[in-house]
């Protein structure tokens, strides 16, 4: 799913003075050794559809240069959601800071929640996004509909504050190929997915049709926003099956 949208200086300046004053104190005696900040790559190969603690995706939209900022998600881990254990996934970049919360279960990968600074959107039932690894094949296609629950308490309009929608998305995999993107290959599956939107009424009020490119082990590849993988902290050589 895309990502959804919605002190004070003396004290500063006190606080530097009493800190000058620490620093000034000991200047005279020995330094410890502060440690040295430890990178570390996941070691391993990760699940077909990654989900282990630590990996971190990083993407650029096509045509960047490497030196730009870049869109970072990253697997932060187990968290318990609404009594359920979740895995939280971040992204950050490009003004974003949304989280995506995450269920691994045997008929496929589902969203709970996403959120963002100010507020949240809780699908219910989740959405479904992936299918179990063994129905992911070229024509495969699946669907459903969810209720989005949005809460943005610090909303100006009070009509924004709290608020529900009815979503249909559809799923199809309409391709399976070899892409390189920069000096990595990846076999990847293609999928275009469509989501609606629906007011009060019960008609359309939006609809958006994106495409993402899923890679077994490796995880998206090409985001649904247009961003493509350029690096990884982690290694896979498993083929698609």
């Amino acid at each position: 799913m895309p990502v959804m949208t919605a002190p004070a200086r003396t004290h500063a300046l006190a606080l530097l003075a009493v800190v000058a004053l620490a620093v000034a104190t000991v200047a005279c005696a020995p330094a410890a050794d502060p440690g040295r900040v430890e990178v570390q790559q996941f070691t391993g190969t990760p699940s077909f559809f990654p989900q282990e603690t630590g990996l971190r995706w990083s993407y650029l939209p096509d045509g960047a240069r490497l030196d730009e900022p870049r869109y970072l998600v990253t697997v932060e881990g187990p968290t318990v959601l609404d009594g359920e254990v979740w895995i939280l996934f971040r992204l950050v970049g490009g003004g974003q800071d949304a989280g995506f919360y995450r269920q691994f279960r045997d008929d496929g990968v589902y969203l709970r929640r996403q959120t963002r600074p100010g507020g949240s959107f809780t699908f219910e039932p989740p959405i479904r996004e992936l299918p179990a690894a063994g129905e992911l094949r070229v024509g495969a296609i699946w669907s459903g509909s969810t209720t989005v629950e949005g809460v943005f308490p610090g909303a100006s309009r009070p009509e924004g504050r709290r608020f529900t929608q009815t979503v249909e998305y559809v799923y199809t995999v309409v391709d399976r190929r070899t892409v390189t993107v920069g000096t990595s290959a990846y076999e990847v599956f293609v999928i275009d997915f469509t989501t609606r939107a629906f007011d009060e009424d019960g008609a359309v009020a939006e609809e958006l049709t994106q495409t993402l490119w899923f890679g077994p082990n490796v995880g998206t590849v090409r985001h649904e926003n247009g961003w493509f993988l350029i690096e990884t902290n982690f290694t896979s050589d498993v083929d698609a099956p």
